[in-house]
């Protein structure tokens, strides 16, 4: 699993954990963006992805059970 990061500066830099320890250090503040992709690599945030599924299905249930 890799840890996504966005660079609050930029509108579209976003860097994966490992992408951003060999390309860096890189200047600014970073944000953590686990449902975004890695602009070099493509890595995503696997475990996040599934978890907000996860969530997204169950609020479609409850929905409609109500």
């Amino acid at each position: 699993m890799s840890k996504i990061y966005h660079l609050r500066q930029s509108k579209s830099l976003v860097m994966c954990e490992d992408c951003l320890n060999s390309h860096g250090p890189v200047p600014g503040e970073w944000d953590e963006e686990p449902l975004k992709e890695c602009s070099i690599c493509g890595a995503v945030d696997t475990d996040t992805r599934e978890e907000y599924a996860n969530w997204a299905l169950e609020m479609d249930n409850q929905q409609w059970e109500e």
